[in-house]
């Protein structure tokens, strides 16, 4: 809060606008008028040339830790690798796949070959034996009715000339038998069978199965023989012969044989064939990828190595892959190539920043305060950029007077910093060219109005503020163009008032007025300037710091000295904007006159 101003100038004035939080920085960079300043000018030159040093030593490092994989030519040994070329592996699995194909194939024609054979086989047998039961079916039945008569007689004879007659007129027949209700051999057509014999076991049913004579596998019929016995009834057997039917099962055999063995040359050759076309096809179609991927092997090589104007040329029949790989290639190649140069330009300009920055520290005053007279001067700028727009200056008119000045250039970047640094270097310049005794705060603005006009030739403007202090009087004499009022704080009364003054940016006509006011300081008075940047820091919340913050931080650190007030704004204003990036160069300078008792 204000309170009631003994003073012959204004109150201060609350102008709230955007900005952002501090980074606090320091310059170690002294100066002030004659010898002492000389000796200190001296002293700073081989610090930032140490600094300068140092900064384009780190540049060039990054710069060299980027190109350091292209220049050192350590490419890896490519000889060393172990394995199959791509063409070999492509011709081993295709002839892999096709003797596995051809493979499958033939075991499939086996398999169906036997297959069709055995149930070739199987039908052949079935309708043989269909045919042979058939056939001993009928003959039995008909030798059942026509030896009943013989047998009820017993007529034996007869009966095994029936039978032999049989045999005879039938080569399929191997043997008849018949044998009566009693079971015994009754009839025979083997001349070596002793009738009269029993057969034991053997039933009078009708049935059929499987038997040897004379070591050849036979069917046996069986017929029951009713002849009218009261005994029961007689049996007829008679012995079909297979051999015909394992013939012809020996002859399919053989077929089959030799149809499987003539299937699988067949297949054998017709893969053999498969084999030799598809290792032709693999040849030459591996030659046509392989190639131009060996091209790319090497012109990644070649780009490894550091020739940034490698590029893969265009390959026909290769793939739309390979093809587009190569595109790929060719677009890495030439972004490698823009970025490399890229590189290159940003780190040369990181070494143009750097000296910027250098050149800029030299020109600003330093940390330390200094006193001149009755009046203790401290200040320090800090940057939100490499290069910052703020700049300060105090310097010694004479054995009584001290100028004081602070500006803000508008924008960021390095050529915001040259025009500050052009501005620093108009204003000491101004001071030369006139007697100290007719410099004063409005000549000083014009003249630097004049300056920054003709240097950034309208397309930058800057706001400042100028004062020229009697260290014996506390006459004050200053001026302003579009910059915030200083905030003027007494410590022994505590009140707060500023020092305001009218006037445009500095930079945008060569003709601008401007006009300056004098006040006057009382013991303890301490005068602090800044820049917006200050006051336009936000909090978490958006915000703004504002300049009644500032004057209720310059009354609560009133008691301190002046470097330590001005450190405390500072990490005042950092606090509350804790989190939040710093937008734009905050400036502070606080000058205190104390004059003796």
């Amino acid at each position: 809060m204000s309170r009631p101003n003994p003073h012959p100038y204004s109150e201060s004035e609350s102008d709230d606008v955007s900005g952002t939080a501090p980074v606090p920085t320091s310059v170690e960079i002294p100066g002030h008028t004659g010898t002492h300043s000389r000796e200190i000018t001296a002293t700073r030159g081989d610090a930032t040339a140490t600094r300068l040093t140092g900064s384009v030593g780190l540049a060039q490092e990054a710069t060299g830790t980027l190109l350091a994989p292209l220049e050192a030519g350590e490419l890896p040994n490519v000889a060393a690798i172990k394995g199959l070329r791509l063409d070999q592996l492509l011709l081993l699995t295709t002839g892999a796949l096709v003797v596995l194909i051809v493979g499958l194939l033939a075991g499939l024609s086996a398999v169906s070959t036997q297959a069709q054979f055995e149930e070739t086989s199987s039908r052949f047998t079935q309708r043989l034996q269909e045919q042979a039961r058939e056939l001993g079916q009928t003959v039995s039945h008909t030798l059942a009715l026509t030896s009943a008569t013989s047998l009820r007689d017993n007529n034996y004879a007869f009966l095994t000339e029936v039978a032999r007659s049989i045999i005879a007129d039938n080569r399929n027949i191997l043997r008849v038998q018949m044998f009566d209700a009693d079971g015994l051999l009754v009839a025979d057509s083997d001349a070596d069978a002793k009738l009269g014999t029993a057969s034991a076991g053997r039933s009078t049913e009708r049935r059929w199965a499987s038997a040897f004579f004379q070591g050849q596998p036979v069917f046996e019929f069986q017929e029951p023989l009713d002849y009218g016995s009261q005994s029961g009834k007689g049996v007829v057997v008679i012995s079909y012969s297979l051999e015909q039917l394992q013939k012809q099962l020996q002859s399919l055999e053989e077929s089959k044989r030799a149809t499987v063995r003539a299937n699988t040359v067949r297949m054998l050759g017709l893969g053999l064939g498969f084999v030799l076309l598809a290792g032709v096809l693999v040849a030459v179609q591996s030659r046509r990828i392989t190639r131009p991927l060996g091209v790319l092997t090497r012109r990644v090589m070649q780009l490894a190595a550091g020739d940034l104007s490698a590029r893969a040329g265009t390959s026909r029949g290769a793939g739309r892959e390979v093809t587009t790989l190569g595109v790929v290639f060719n677009h890495m190649a030439e972004r490698i190539k823009v970025l490399l140069d890229d590189v290159r330009a940003k780190a040369q300009l990181e070494r143009e920043v750097s000296l910027a920055r250098t050149v800029q520290e030299t020109l600003l005053p330093g940390r330390d305060a200094v006193q001149v007279g009755a009046v203790r001067i401290a200040g320090l700028v800090v940057p939100a950029d490499a290069c910052g727009g703020d700049w300060w200056f105090r310097a010694a008119l004479d054995e009584v007077r001290v100028v004081i000045g602070v500006g803000d250039v508008t924008g960021h970047g390095l050529s915001t910093s040259l025009v500050a640094t052009s501005a620093t270097s108009g204003f000491a310049s101004a001071m030369t060219l006139r007697e100290p005794s007719q410099v004063n705060a409005q000549m000083l603005i014009t003249a630097l109005n004049v300056t920054l006009a003709n240097v950034g030739r309208g397309e930058h403007q800057m706001s400042s503020a100028l004062a020229v202090i009697d260290t014996r009087s506390g006459v004050i004499d200053y001026a302003a163009g579009g910059h915030p009022s200083p905030v003027v704080y007494n410590r022994h009364s505590g009140q707060v008032a500023s020092l305001p003054a009218r006037g445009p940016l500095l930079g945008a006509n060569v003709a601008s007025q401007f006009t300056s006011r004098q006040a006057q300081l009382r013991p303890g008075d301490i005068a602090v300037w800044f820049t917006d940047g200050l006051t336009e820091a936000r909090d978490g919340a958006n915000r703004l710091y504002g300049t009644q913050r500032l004057a209720a931080a310059v009354q609560a650190h009133a008691h301190l000295s002046i470097e330590a007030l001005r450190d405390a704004l500072l990490a005042d204003v950092r606090a509350y904007s804790a989190g939040q990036p710093q937008r734009d160069d905050i400036t502070v300078v606080v000058a205190e006159f104390s004059p003796a008792t």
